[in-house]
């Protein structure tokens, strides 16, 4: 007994085209090979969506279909007869050799040549090799030291279905190696990583990198800057304090009479460069004083505020 179409799709007989396009959607990605493979079950289940589909998705063979059951084909055959051969349905261009575009590729996209006749496809362009583009997001003391990443990622890659092509989503894996010193928005190209083409190649894949926001450093220019706090007192008095650095703190003087907001340069104390060697990091000074002070503290400054009246 001859399969009924509709029933195969989930839909009624009076289901209208975007019912039907959207029935077959969720069972061609359910059933299809990718998704399932080396299962001959959920092969077999796709080959019949996608033949119920081939039928009832189009409105002329529908029609045909309709009136003439599983015969359609025979009554498709003889109105082709006496039209003189090739015959068009909808977005179809079916030639003297009957080939067709694939079902599937029509709905998810892509390009085909059958036949040595291109088929008439809006989306050649997605059939061909094409290059792919993600972010990674790293932080300071990476950009310092390199690192690598291992990215997964999925592309739409051509896909050969018996006469035709479709696009189907690919996983892809693969350790990216970011040397030390890269600038923040620099693309790393990973050759043949790409999305793959009808012929087999792959485009490209980079990776853009982009520096994580740091919670001590920030870019300044071509060096890294970080804001250090400077006790009142060593700072009118001068001293020594401790800087943090991307490999830890090192030590730093402060003349006396050093103001809030003065910036002290620490050559090769930054990230560093693609170059080998390593920016500078400009430390910025901001001047704290107590919350608290003492009640020591406090008549020390009463005494040094009167000295200031006197030689005001």
């Amino acid at each position: 007994m001859a399969k009924d179409y509709y029933q195969t799709l989930g839909v009624s007989r009076g289901a209208d085209e975007k019912e039907i396009k959207a029935a077959y959607r969720k069972l061609a990605r359910k059933y299809h090979p990718d998704v399932n493979p080396n299962d001959k079950a959920s092969e077999a289940k796709f080959k019949e969506v996608s033949q119920a589909y081939e039928v009832v998705g189009d409105a002329d063979k529908r029609k045909l279909y309709d009136q003439y059951g599983a015969n359609w084909e025979q009554a498709q055959h003889m109105g082709d007869m006496t039209t003189g051969g090739a015959a068009s349905y909808g977005d179809f261009n079916f030639g003297g050799g009957g080939a067709a575009e694939s079902i599937f590729e029509h709905l998810f996209g892509g390009g085909v040549r059958m036949g040595g006749s291109r088929v008439n496809i809006q989306d050649f362009e997605s059939m061909q090799p094409r290059d792919v583009e993600k972010t990674v997001e790293i932080t300071l003391e990476e950009v310092d030291a390199g690192t690598k990443r291992v990215l997964t990622y999925q592309t739409m890659d051509a896909h050969r279905m018996q006469d035709s092509f479709t696009t189907v989503p690919t996983t892809k894996k693969v350790e990216v190696k970011i040397p030390a010193g890269i600038t923040d928005g620099k693309k790393l190209r990973v050759p043949g990583k790409g999305a793959a083409g009808q012929n087999g190649k792959a485009g490209d894949l980079y990776v853009v990198i982009k520096w994580a926001q740091h919670t001590q450093f920030k870019a300044a220019n071509d060096n890294l800057e970080v804001e250090v706090p400077v006790p009142y007192t060593t700072a009118a008095l001068g001293g020594e304090i401790r800087v943090p650095t991307l490999r830890g703190a090192v030590n730093m003087k402060i003349p006396e009479g050093t103001q809030s907001g003065q910036t002290f340069r620490l050559g090769a104390q930054g990230v560093m460069r693609l170059t080998g060697s390593r920016c500078d990091l400009m430390a910025k000074v901001k001047i704290t004083v107590p919350k608290r002070p003492t009640e020591k503290e406090k008549q020390l400054l009463k005494e040094l505020a009167e000295l200031d009246k006197v030689t005001a």
